[in-house]
C-alpha cells in the first residue's frame, strides 16, 4: 500500500480492533451525522502516539474538529464545541459524575443548545463525536456495567520513534481518505452506533468498569466469596440489615440502606416477596423478611475469572 504511515498509526491505536478501527474512520468520514462510540485512548506511559492520533483527526477534518479541555465539558459555555463535528479531548480526567453524563450526551444528542455570553440560547442540529486521551488507565472517569457508549482502548509505547511521522500522515491523507471510501460499506443496522457490544468491548473496558465500582461493592464481593469457600452450602440468603449486623456492626459509616442500594443497583439483585428465611443458612434462626439470594456460583475464583461471566437477575 501506499499509505504506510497511515495505515501502521491505524494498527497501533486500535491493536486486534484494528478493522473497526477502519471502519470508524469510514463512518467519520462519510456520515457526519452518525452516532458513534465515544473513543478513550488510554496509556500511563509517554510516547504512545496517543497525542499523534488526535493531531491526525485534526488535520484530516480541520474546522470541522475542534480540541478542548475537560473543564470545558462543565462548563456553561458550549459554543466552542457546538458547531464542531468532532470533539478531541486530551489529558482527560473526569472526576465530577455531571461531566461523564455530558460527555453521553454529547456522543448521543441530535440537537444541542448553544450557550455563548451575551447572546441568548438557541438550537441547532448536532452531530458531535468525542475522542478521549488520557494517562490514567483505570480511573479517568466512572463508566457503569451497562454503559455501552465507550470504546476503550489501551495504546502501547512506540518502540520506534519516527519524529517525521506527522508529516507522513499529512501527506498520505489524499490516498488514505480514497482508500476509506474504497472499503465496502457500512452495516448500520446492528446498532444505533454502528457497532455492537462485543466489537467495542475490550479488557481496558473491564478493567475501568471494574474499577468503578463503589468500595462496599468490592468489600461485599470478597466477603461473600470468603464465607462460601467457609460454608458448604450452594446458596444463602439474607437482608441488607441482616449483611450489617454481621460484618459491619461496628461500621456506622455503612448502613443497611447504603447496603441495599449497592445490591439492587451494583449487584443487579432483586429481593424476594415477604417470607420467613433462615439468614446465612443458620437453620437455628427464623426471621421474616424480604431476602436476597446469594449463589455460590457467583463468587467462586472460577466464575469471577472467566471472562464471560455475569450476574444473573434472581
Amino acid at each position: 500500500t501506499d499509505i504506510p504511515t497511515s495505515l501502521s498509526l491505524v494498527s497501533h491505536i486500535f491493536g486486534n480492533k484494528y478493522d473497526i478501527g477502519l471502519k470508524y474512520l469510514k463512518v467519520l468520514f462519510e456520515n457526519p451525522k452518525q452516532i458513534l462510540p465515544i473513543i478513550v485512548l488510554v496509556s500511563e506511559e509517554r510516547g504512545t502516539g496517543k497525542t499523534t492520533f488526535l493531531n491526525w483527526i485534526d488535520m484530516i477534518f480541520g474546522e470541522n474538529c475542534v480540541a478542548i479541555s475537560p473543564d470545558d465539558v462543565s462548563r456553561g459555555f458550549n459554543s466552542i464545541y457546538a458547531t464542531k463535528n468532532i470533539i478531541l479531548i486530551d489529558e482527560a480526567v473526569a472526576e465530577k459524575q455531571a461531566t461523564v453524563e455530558k460527555l453521553k450526551s454529547i456522543a448521543t444528542a441530535k440537537t444541542i443548545s448553544v450557550s455563548q455570553k451575551f447572546v441568548s440560547e438557541y438550537s441547532i442540529p448536532f452531530y458531535g463525536k468525542v475522542i478521549l486521551c488520557t494517562n490514567k488507565e483505570t480511573d479517568f472517569m466512572k463508566i457503569d456495567n451497562e454503559e455501552i457508549r465507550f470504546f476503550v482502548l489501551k495504546v502501547p509505547t512506540i518502540q520506534k520513534l519516527n519524529t517525521q511521522i506527522e508529516d507522513l500522515l499529512f501527506d498520505e491523507i489524499p490516498k488514505f481518505l480514497k482508500y476509506l471510501t474504497q472499503m465496502p460499506e457500512i452495516d448500520f443496522s446492528r446498532s444505533r452506533m454502528v457497532f455492537t457490544v462485543d466489537e467495542i468491548k475490550s479488557d481496558a473496558l473491564k478493567i475501568v468498569k471494574e474499577e468503578s465500582k463503589s468500595g462496599l461493592y468490592k468489600e461485599l464481593e470478597i466477603i461473600f466469596e470468603d464465607f462460601f469457600n467457609n460454608e458448604l452450602i450452594e446458596e444463602f440468603q439474607a437482608t441488607p440489615l441482616d449483611i450489617k449486623n454481621r460484618f459491619f456492626s461496628k461500621d456506622n459509616s455503612i448502613s443497611a440502606n447504603y447496603i441495599r442500594k449497592v445490591l439492587k443497583n451494583e449487584f443487579k439483585l432483586i429481593p424476594d416477596k415477604i417470607k420467613r428465611y433462615s439468614p446465612f443458612n443458620d437453620n437455628l434462626t427464623m426471621h421474616i423478611g424480604t431476602p436476597f439470594t446469594f449463589k455460590k456460583i457467583h463468587f467462586t475464583d472460577f466464575v469471577k475469572n472467566f471472562e464471560e461471566a455475569e450476574f444473573i437477575l434472581f
